[in-house]
C-alpha cells in the first residue's frame, strides 16, 4: 500500500478528489488483511473454509471502510490514520460477530449454565497455584451449580446464563425468550434474589464467594 501522510488520506478520500477510488481500495486492502489475520485467530470460526472466511473479511472491510468514510471529520491525528481507521475496523467487525451470534443463539445453547460458567469461574490451577483454595472454590462452585439447578426456575437459569454469562443484550435475550424486556429484567432480579437467599442460609456470603473467585490463582 502506498504510504500516505494523515493529511494525504483525509484529502484523498474526500469525494471531490482526482484519487479518491484508488485511496479507498488501498484503505479497503489494508483493513481487509487486518479483519482476516483476527478471523483466522477465532477459534470459533476454525470450521469455516478459506474462501468463506475471504468473503466475510471483505464483507466486514467494506461496511467498515463505509464507517471510516462518514467519521473522517472526526479524527484527531494523535496517531496514524491507518491506526485510527484499522481500530474502526475492528470494534465493527467485534461487534458484527457477537451480533451473528447472538442472530444464531438457540434456546439450547444458552440453557446448560453450568459448564460456561464453570470455565469462568474455576479455571485450571496454573503452575504455582494453591490446591488448597482450588479445591475451595470448586465445592462452592458445586453448591452454586446445585442452586442454580434445583432453586431457579428454567426461564431464569436461561436469562441469568444468557445475560450474566454469555453478555447477550436484554433485548436479544428478550427475544430469544419470547418475551420483552420487563420481562428479562424480572427474571433476572428473582433469579439473583433466590440464588443470594439461598447460598446465604447455607452460610455463603456474596463478598465471601467474590473474594474467593477472585483471588490470585
Amino acid at each position: 500500500m502506498e504510504e500516505r501522510t494523515n493529511e494525504t488520506w483525509l484529502s484523498e478520500l474526500r469525494p471531490d478528489h482526482l484519487h479518491q477510488a484508488q485511496a479507498l481500495e488501498d484503505l479497503r486492502l489494508y483493513l481487509q488483511r487486518g479483519i482476516l489475520a483476527y478471523l483466522h485467530s477465532r477459534s470459533d470460526l476454525r470450521n469455516l473454509a478459506e474462501n468463506e472466511l475471504q468473503q466475510m473479511s471483505q464483507d466486514l472491510a467494506q461496511e467498515a471502510l463505509l464507517k471510516v468514510q462518514a467519521n473522517l471529520d472526526t479524527f484527531q491525528g494523535k496517531s496514524k490514520f491507518t491506526t485510527w481507521a484499522a481500530k474502526i475496523a475492528a470494534n465493527h467487525t467485534i461487534s458484527e460477530l457477537r451480533r451473528a451470534r447472538w442472530r444464531d443463539l438457540s434456546l439450547d445453547a444458552i440453557t446448560e449454565a453450568g459448564t460456561a460458567l464453570q470455565e469462568i469461574l474455576v479455571a485450571e490451577s496454573t503452575a504455582g497455584g494453591n490446591p488448597a483454595a482450588e479445591s475451595e472454590r470448586r465445592q462452592v462452585w458445586d453448591t452454586i451449580l446445585e442452586v442454580i439447578n434445583n432453586d431457579l426456575t428454567e426461564r431464569q437459569r436461561q436469562a441469568l446464563a444468557a445475560v450474566q454469562i454469555d453478555n447477550i443484550p436484554i433485548t436479544e435475550v428478550a427475544r430469544l425468550l419470547e418475551t420483552n424486556p420487563n420481562n428479562v429484567y424480572k427474571l433476572l432480579h428473582d433469579a439473583r434474589m433466590k440464588l443470594k437467599q439461598r447460598l446465604q442460609k447455607l452460610g455463603l456470603e456474596p463478598q465471601y464467594i467474590l473474594k474467593l473467585f477472585s483471588e490470585e490463582r
